[in-house]
């Protein structure tokens, strides 16, 4: 069983390590990318690019990479650098949608999301590895038809182009691909929506986590990032802090920034801190929200967990919990916002700080969910409309 384990790991693995940042003077999580022990030095540092915002960002990429070097490794036998046509990309998408006979451990049965994900990780590591590393590049330079804008522009890469330009939507190997399904998502709630949700949380932690989220429109990890001096009890503020937070992985993508809250839930959080949170911190920990039961009591609570218990209510509530996701709640609050905007109760300047984004761009998104959101309820009012008015007639 062990020699089968290494065939398939082909001496190649993803580890997790912590890394010191001297300018925050703290420990981060990093994942890197090691063969037959030993670290892949370039590959590790792009890795350790794409992980400033995120580590989970890098562990992500470090996991899709992984699977690619070991395809290179066994059925090519040869390096990335040495890939420059599609032909092993296409190859590659196919070992991931089918599986392959020449390796031990088969793949296959991947969602063309998924797929999506690996191709865009690949174009990424390519593009990298053009700029960062400065590679001569063996061809001259041309032109590129813009063909939207029937214009000419100077191709910019050229080496590993032809990768880094695949699109498999219009390659021919996914064109009858089964595993296609999209999951459905509730995007937002409404206010009878949270209400449900709310009661069907069984504990004062639970429906606070939940209530942060819809309120402040805060991503998961930054709530579960909060310390318990992140909660300004007099302003009314919870500050959203970019921290390693490594004991729970709870991770900050966005500006850091103090935001107000509700009196309700300013004073909820005080009873909460003063009570249950007294209660379980057994380990003198600094993190808001913990574990409150078992042998993780005191414990910093972390996203995976908090997840199962808002499908768990959900599924209580008469919500299809495979629907549920936590980033709904920020949803809510950008529909909430654009709501706003329109009344002329808030600018954009102001929703841009609020949601922690650097680029207003960031609202995009939400505005064509909330576009079409309207539409679906001036629909609805017309066709009632419709009916009263075919009544009366009659």
């Amino acid at each position: 069983m062990a020699g089968r384990k290494n065939r398939e790991k082909y001496g190649l693995k993803v580890e997790q390590g912590l890394k010191y940042i001297p300018n925050l003077g703290e420990e981060v999580i990093q994942y890197y990318i090691t063969e037959d022990d030993i670290p892949l030095y370039e590959v590790n540092r792009w890795i350790e690019d794409v992980s400033v915002n995120s580590y989970k960002t890098g562990g992500s990429y470090a996991n899709k990479f992984l699977i690619y070097l070991r395809f290179l490794k066994v059925k090519y036998h040869t390096h990335y650098r040495e890939v420059e046509n599609n032909e092993i990309i296409r190859d590659f998408i196919k070992y991931l949608l089918y599986g392959d006979k020449v390796m031990v451990k088969l793949e296959g049965n991947r969602s063309l999301n998924s797929i999506q994900g690996y191709v865009s990780v690949l174009k990424n590591f390519y593009e990298w590895l053009e700029n960062e590393e400065q590679i001569r590049n063996p061809i001259g330079y041309g032109v590129k038809i813009n063909k939207k804008k029937g214009k000419q522009h100077l191709k910019k890469k050229f080496l590993y182009g032809q990768i880094y330009d695949f699109e498999i939507n219009t390659d021919n190997i996914t064109s009858s691909l089964k595993y296609q399904e999209k999951r459905s998502h509730l995007r937002w709630y409404s206010d009878a929506q949270v209400e449900k949700i709310l009661a069907s949380l069984r504990t004062r932690r639970d429906k606070l986590v939940y209530r942060i989220l819809v309120e402040t429109g805060m991503r998961i990890g930054e709530c579960l990032g909060l310390h318990i001096n992140h909660h300004d009890f007099h302003e009314g503020t919870l500050r959203v802090i970019k921290s390693p937070n490594v004991e729970n992985k709870a991770t900050v993508k966005t500006k850091e920034r103090d935001l107000y809250i509700s009196e309700s839930l300013n004073s909820d959080l005080l009873d909460y801190i003063r009570a249950d949170r007294f209660e379980a911190d057994v380990d003198a920990s600094d993190y808001l929200f913990l574990n409150h039961q078992g042998t993780t009591t005191g414990t910093p609570l972390e996203q995976r967990n908090f997840l199962k218990i808002l499908k768990k209510a959900a599924e209580r509530a008469g919500f299809d919990p495979k629907e549920i996701i936590t980033h709904a709640g920020r949803s809510t609050k950008a529909q909430l916002l654009l709501e706003q905007r329109e009344e002329g109760i808030v600018t954009d300047g102001f929703i841009k700080e609020e949601m922690g984004w650097s680029s207003i761009d960031s609202l995009d998104k939400y505005i064509k969910s909330y576009d079409a959101r309207k539409r679906k309820e001036t629909a609805k009012y017309i066709t009632k409309r419709k009916i009263r008015k075919s009544t009366k007639d009659e």
